[in-house]
């Protein structure tokens, strides 16, 4: 009953990001099929993958004032943010490695249906770790890093909509960094949610009231 819930939740957010940015999900399509034409590449071909990658960007750039890659949150950073943003600067890296970028919105023009299958599968396996919960309060630290960009895989806001998924009623967060916790309040200020943070001796607690 909990996983048919969190696949509702889910669903749900899906629609409501689909109506709410509906135009820029559009617009998307322009910049989209010209970067792939001019670097030779594939965009992914699974329609509502792909709307999904939209949709984050979409959210990212409401969030940040810039279309961060889906993947990641943004550093505070200028020099390291205006590399994340999509079409990021580590996308040739990428699909060299893997034969798509980090998100699987750009991959290699040959890259077969099956391919994309795989690559999604890989990207989905590395973001839907369990989450270190100890009763109401969702610990992000510690978690795995992206090899070439040094970045927790997932990070805070990604963990954040994991837990969303999960929490019915308030719950909390530990996070390392000031701007992990500014990026949740930001990313829960989108979705009409209460959220603040506060500073401990060695991390940033936030509280999240759904």
């Amino acid at each position: 009953m909990g996983k048919l819930k969190a696949n509702l939740r889910m669903y749900k957010d899906f629609i409501g990001g689909y109506i709410k940015y509906r135009d820029k999900i559009k617009k998307a399509d322009q910049w989209i099929n010209k970067y792939a034409e001019v670097k030779g590449l594939s965009v992914n071909p699974h329609k509502m993958y792909l709307t999904n990658l939209k949709i984050w960007l979409a959210e990212n750039e409401e969030i940040y004032g810039q279309r961060i890659c889906p993947c990641f949150e943004a550093t505070g950073d200028k020099k390291i943010d205006r590399q994340l943003t999509c079409p990021c600067t580590y996308a040739a890296h990428d699909i060299e490695v893997h034969g798509t970028c980090h998100c699987n919105l750009f991959g290699r023009a040959d890259l077969t249906a099956d391919e994309w299958k795989e690559q999604e599968k890989r990207i989905m396996k590395e973001y839907r770790i369990p989450l270190h919960i100890q009763g109401n309060i969702v610990d992000t630290r510690n978690v795995p890093k992206d090899d070439y960009r040094g970045m927790d895989v997932p990070d805070p806001v990604h963990q954040l909509k994991q837990a969303l998924n999960q929490f019915n009623g308030t719950f909390q967060m530990i996070v390392e960094r000031e701007q992990s916790a500014k990026n949740i309040v930001g990313y829960c200020k989108i979705k009409d949610i209460t959220a603040h943070y506060e500073i401990k001796e060695d991390y940033y607690l936030v509280t999240i009231q759904k």
